[in-house]
């Protein structure tokens, strides 16, 4: 008897912990920007910013924190850690297949469907 209601006490104490881990995911999926990233290919374009000597986290950031210049795509190489910044008033892009770069891009069909 005192095995089952130890069994018990562990089953409970399970389920609580799996329960605050979904309603936890719940707030991290409600605040979160999915970004795509496409390895050894660029965009090819104008561009509205070029950052040099950053790394891929670093020029991340400066693409969302560029909110008011609508910085919705980079490309960024690693060989010499330069990264290119675009804007989002393009109506359609050219991908281009380019070693050791990636190209990142803040999804806006998720953008769109939250608003």
């Amino acid at each position: 008897m005192n095995s089952c209601k130890k069994i018990f006490e562990e089953l409970k104490m399970s389920n609580m912990f799996w329960m605050m881990v979904y309603i936890l995911s719940l707030f991290s999926i409600v605040n979160s920007i999915i970004i795509g990233k496409i390895e050894n290919n660029i965009m090819v374009g104008t561009t509205s910013n070029l950052l040099m000597n950053i790394t891929l986290d670093q020029c991340i950031c400066q693409m969302m924190t560029m909110s008011n210049a609508l910085i919705t795509a980079l490309n960024y190489f690693q060989i010499n850690q330069t990264c290119q910044l675009f804007n989002s008033n393009i109506s359609s892009i050219t991908i281009e297949l380019n070693f050791n770069s990636s190209f990142i891009f803040i999804n806006q069909s998720e953008i769109n469907s939250k608003i």
